[in-house]
């Protein structure tokens, strides 16, 4: 048989190596994608299971500080400067940055661009919505309303022994506005009409959930929905922002688990539950920016 010069050869090798990259540059994203959604999803499904069958006083799994609140609060007795008051600060600051980002790079002439578009501004307008949560559940603090029985209190319990019907209404409108923010922001090509419905019926399932459990129960709606609408999506439409966006979800997924069992070892020397609300816009932002980077260099470049 004849033999193939060595140039030949290279050259053969080079041009294989070349298809193969390109072919794996557009699997990549998607399977990268599919992976990180799964990952979360299995994590976060596991850590509302574990939450609702075993964060109970005296858990051999879930530390008691993060028991007696649902969340793991530092400085509890010092007005507005405990975890949720923190976490209200902070979100503000966060999501004004990240808006700031999103106007001077928003615009980029890409269909995958646009999603990351999306993805950016309601994600961040809904953390909005999640940081001003967290200042009202501050309130509570400062009125002494946050005790052990309020927190194994149910929100329809809650509601039946409110006196003042006023507060109530303010109580609903006030849940049912924090879930449109949430589910607008995970779902944001769905018509504002289906979010308002969704967002009244999850509410509605909520007030039978004790108010310790409520993130468990935040955490496994908004799971359900960011990663059922994201991997039913396309598989052409599974591009670098698709990715970029589905990592976000693992380390959010992961620092629940280290806020409910290390409280006092870990979580209360960053902050406690101020970690995971960090955490959200930062990770949003870096997701955004290299999603930008992604499509707004020259396609000459990026095959280089």
């Amino acid at each position: 048989s004849a033999v193939i010069p060595r140039h030949e050869a290279f050259r053969v090798q080079q041009a294989s190596l070349h298809r193969i990259i390109k072919k794996m540059r557009i699997q990549s994203p998607n399977k990268l994608g599919n992976a990180c959604h799964a990952i979360s999803s299995a994590s976060t499904l596991a850590y509302t299971a574990a939450t609702f069958f075993f964060a109970k006083p005296g858990s051999k799994l879930f530390d008691d500080e993060w028991v007696q609140h649902g969340f793991c609060v530092i400085q509890q007795d010092i007005p507005y400067w405990n975890t949720h008051d923190l976490c209200l600060y902070f979100d503000v600051i966060l999501v004004a940055l990240g808006l700031l980002v999103y106007r001077s790079l928003r615009g980029v002439p890409t269909p995958e661009m646009k999603y990351a578009d999306e993805m950016m501004l309601f994600n961040m307008l809904g953390h909005l919505g999640h940081g001003i949560a967290h200042g009202f559940i501050g309130a509570t603090f400062r009125s002494g309303s946050d005790g052990m029985g309020a927190q194994n209190t149910t929100g329809m319990e809650r509601l039946a022994m409110e006196e003042d019907q006023m507060e109530n209404v303010k109580y609903v409108l006030i849940g049912i506005g924090f879930w449109i923010g949430l589910l607008k922001g995970v779902v944001p090509k769905a018509p504002i009409g289906k979010v308002a419905i969704s967002a009244i019926i999850v509410y509605i399932g909520g007030l039978f959930v004790s108010n310790v459990l409520g993130f468990a129960y935040v955490q496994a709606v908004i799971t359900v929905a960011f990663a059922s609408t994201q991997l039913t999506r396309l598989k052409e439409e599974k591009e670098f922002a698709y990715a970029a966006f589905a990592i976000t979800s693992v380390p959010l997924s992961i620092i629940p688990w280290i806020e409910s069992t290390s409280c006092k070892d870990v979580a209360s020397k960053f902050g406690g539950h101020l970690m995971f609300d960090v955490a959200i816009p930062i990770l949003l932002t870096a997701a955004y920016y290299f999603s930008w980077r992604h499509y707004s260099t020259p396609n000459k470049d990026k095959e280089a």
